[in-house]
């Protein structure tokens, strides 16, 4: 990857490659339609991530509005109440390119490792989230439920939509009710935020 490529250009290139997935979904957005509408050669685009799996998972990740890891309030309960609100701020964004992504990786493994590899700085910081709790001494030690904690998120911001009902995109009622009967028990925490309002129910029991 060149380092002359401007950076006020790369921020253009990345908000017009997330705004044509958004519109288009991950499998009807080409390099060449990125190209145009950035005026940038498919060549400069090449040079710079490599394939089109690469420049649509730092577009989505770079203005996905998650950072992990500038959450410290001093609790862990605090902490995963402000992961959940970090979470459903962007839901509506996010939610349908990430299936979108997901969808298309079952077919790409170029899509898949380059998504992965974004989201293992936020996995770090949710493990670095129940270390401070650890050392805090709000939990005795690492739960073993701890390697699963970015399932459990993902899952409960991606089911909503995947199980249907009249409003499937995840708010912050739901997510911060969720932490607090699922996430924190298996992590052997109590409950300890107040309610922020009513969970609505997103589908069908299994």
């Amino acid at each position: 990857m060149s380092s002359r490529f401007p950076a006020e250009r790369r921020r253009e290139v990345l908000d017009a490659t997330r705004r044509i997935v958004a519109e288009r979904g991950f499998e009807e957005t080409t390099v060449e339609a990125i190209a145009a509408a950035t005026r940038t050669s498919k060549a400069t685009l090449y040079r710079q991530w490599g394939d089109k799996a690469s420049l649509v998972v730092e577009a989505v990740s770079v203005q996905s509005g998650i950072a992990f890891g500038r959450i410290d309030t001093g609790s862990l309960a605090g902490d995963l109440g402000a992961v959940a609100d970090m979470l459903a701020e962007r839901a509506t964004e996010n939610v349908p390119i990430v299936l979108g992504i997901a969808r298309a990786g079952q077919d790409d493994p170029a899509l898949l490792a380059a998504l992965s590899a974004r989201l293992l700085p936020e996995v770090e910081a949710l493990r670095a989230i129940v270390a401070r709790a650890v050392r805090r001494r709000e939990l005795p030690a690492e739960p073993p439920a701890t390697r699963y904690l970015q399932h459990l998120l993902t899952g409960a911001v991606l089911a909503p939509s995947l199980l249907g009902g009249p409003d499937p995109i995840v708010d912050t009622a739901y997510l911060r009710d969720y932490v607090a009967v699922v996430v924190l028990p298996a992590l052997g925490a109590a409950r300890s935020f107040p309610d922020s309002g009513r969970a609505r129910d997103f589908g069908p029991d299994l």
